[in-house]
């Protein structure tokens, strides 16, 4: 008896917009927006031995991320723009292929992000504090390279 593991693996990936904030800091107007970031990733299994069929499993897991992205004047901030927080990961696995698995795996992911849509936005609302405090290394970087020169 001799056993071959063949897999398959893919992702997938959706954004949901949840917070948005006006920032005014050293006369410019910035604005945060938070949103969050849902990532599945499939590998699909097979089993397979030398008298029996093989038999397909599908793993998977699941990562939920609160995303942060600020613009000023309509440019995009990529300096302060960057994952707030990480939520613990979801993994499972479901008889049979993934793409048979995807509906019930979506689902799952679903109502998953749903119980924790609550604690996303209070993350990003905390983050105001946390952005600021970057402005300002930012402000006070700029502001001493143009007073020295460099």
């Amino acid at each position: 008896m001799f056993l071959i593991l063949a897999s398959s693996a893919a992702a997938l990936a959706v954004a949901t917009p949840i917070h948005s904030a006006e920032i005014s800091h050293a006369s410019n107007a910035y604005t945060a927006s938070y949103k969050t970031e849902s990532t599945v990733r499939l590998r699909q299994v097979e089993s397979r031995f030398a008298n029996r069929p093989s038999v397909p499993v599908c793993r998977w897991q699941a990562e939920l991320v609160v995303n942060r992205d600020v613009a000023v004047q309509g440019r995009t901030l990529a300096a302060v723009a960057k994952p707030i927080h990480r939520f613990a990961p979801l993994s499972g696995s479901h008889a049979g292929n993934c793409t048979a698995a995807r509906g019930q795996i979506e689902a799952e992911v679903a109502r998953h992000n749903g119980a924790r849509s609550v604690e996303a936005v209070t993350v990003a609302r905390q983050d105001r504090a946390v952005l600021v405090n970057e402005l300002d290394g930012i402000h006070s970087l700029s502001v001493k390279g143009a007073v020295t020169g460099g």
